[in-house]
């Protein structure tokens, strides 16, 4: 039977007391955590005054992970982490609700007295959120040593990465390196590592679930598709392809044609979901793209492009779909007579399966506490994918899960995200419930067939 565990809302409210003014925007704004800039730094200072409070110790690798422990000397660690960065304007619970209630559970665990077999480790990642120098989970990809050094380039508030990690005390050349920032013996000693985040849908608020256990990650692939028609007057250009190549009527044909395309491939079976996020208005191609001004009320537009985004936990399934939905945007660009060119510029592999064994694991502690469950993918990408990914010297995978709580309305990276300290008290306390189980274990290698056949 898991060790039950009641973490009040209050000491929720209690971390969240001075997080809730670093990068706040002001009223209706959301919050600005930028990675590497003074304000994710002091979200993280205040994360480590309270766990040097507790009596858990600190430390940061090279680029500035901060990493808590439970003081003492153990062979193998488990662990949990998020982080504190935000998008411009996002929320306050995106990663920092996993921080906070991670620290909640790691300091309720440490202050019973229970035989750990296992020390208890929290990690607060730098910069996951992609939006601003443009490259996910960048903290905890460079501690893997899985970072390309080319991002150091990409700039956000016309710094460089390489700039802002430096003016925060880190070391990019950690990153140039190529290298783990975490040690052979630290990343062998990891016995499994869970993650707390909100759920950022609505599935667990509509069907009144407590919590979520998460079964697997969806990964992305994303592209740019531009259309090149001819600007004619709209007036005296009769209607037809005959005499039109109309760029934004072809472009609304394809977002239709890809949607019946996914209706069917979701009749058939796929688990996938697609998005065309922007149309005609990314600041930076506008800005380099200056004939998409020449599109006018009185004209026949003779330019238009928009973004679209597969997501899938398989990653052959995003794949093949991305394929077929790419022909379908040619053909129909061929029916309108318009040229058309498929930029992709990102693919992420999504995970089919987390393990086994830590959702049976979360199961089992949820239904200690009584609180009701669902089991559902992630839809968004998270800092425990790139753990799942990292192979230790022996070839094994660290065994990773995830837990998620809900928000309101399933409303995430807005100001308008927010999970109640109730939500988060909860979570925490099955979180702590499933790092005890583990912590405590007697400390041979049978756990880790524990973890992975549970």
């Amino acid at each position: 039977m898991p060790h039950r565990f009641d973490i009040p809302a209050a000491t929720i409210s209690g971390l969240y007391r001075v997080i809730d003014r670093i990068g706040n925007l002001g009223p209706g704004a959301g919050f600005l955590r930028a990675p590497w800039s003074d304000e994710e730094s002091l979200a993280m200072q205040h994360i480590e005054s309270a766990a040097l409070a507790a009596g858990l110790t600190s430390r940061r690798d090279p680029v500035g992970n901060l990493i808590i422990e439970t003081p003492g000397v153990f062979a193998e660690w488990v662990e949990t982490g998020s982080h504190m960065d935000t998008v411009p304007g996002g929320g306050n619970f995106d990663g920092t609700a996993g921080v906070v209630a991670g620290l909640a559970a790691i300091t309720a665990i440490f202050q019973r007295p229970l035989p750990l077999q296992r020390g208890l480790r929290l990690r607060i990642w730098r910069g996951e959120e992609s939006s601003t120098f443009g490259t996910v989970s960048a903290g905890s990809r460079a501690a893997l040593g899985l970072l390309d050094p080319a991002v150091l380039t990409r700039t956000y508030q016309n710094r460089t990465l390489a700039e802002a990690i430096t003016s925060q005390g880190g070391n990019p050349g950690a990153i140039r390196a190529g290298l783990p920032l975490i040690s052979s013996n630290e990343l062998d000693g990891i016995v499994a590592h869970i993650e707390l985040h909100i759920e950022q849908g609505s599935i667990l608020e509509q069907g009144n679930f407590d919590l979520g256990i998460v079964t697997g990650i969806r990964g992305s692939s994303r592209r740019w598709v531009h259309l090149e028609g001819a600007f004619d007057h709209s007036g005296a250009t009769p209607m037809g392809t005959t005499w039109r190549r109309d760029a934004n009527l072809a472009m609304a044909y394809m977002q239709v044609r890809l949607d019946q395309l996914l209706s069917e491939a979701i009749t058939a079976g796929a688990d996938l979901v697609q998005t065309v996020g922007v149309v005609n208005a990314s600041r930076d191609l506008n800005d380099s793209i200056a004939k998409i001004y020449n599109n006018a009320v009185s004209k026949v537009s003779g330019y238009a492009y928009f973004s679209h985004e597969v997501r899938g936990c398989n990653s052959l399934e995003v794949h093949n779909f991305s394929q077929d939905a790419c022909d379908v945007i040619r053909q129909t660009a061929a029916e309108f007579g318009i040229t058309v060119e498929i930029d992709e510029f990102s693919v992420v592999e999504g995970i089919p399966a987390l393990d086994y064994g830590l959702q049976q694991l979360l199961n089992d502690c949820c239904h200690a506490h009584d609180a009701s469950t669902t089991s559902l993918a992630s839809g968004a990408w998270h800092d425990v994918a790139a753990l799942h990914r990292f192979q230790r010297n022996n070839g094994s995978s660290i065994a990773v899960g995830m837990l998620f709580v809900p928000c309101r309305s399933g409303i995430s990276h807005s100001p308008d995200e927010y999970t109640s300290p109730e939500q988060l008290a909860l979570g925490a306390s099955v979180l702590a419930s499933a790092l005890a189980s583990l912590a405590c274990h007697p400390a041979d290698s049978s756990l880790h067939h524990t973890v992975h056949t549970l």
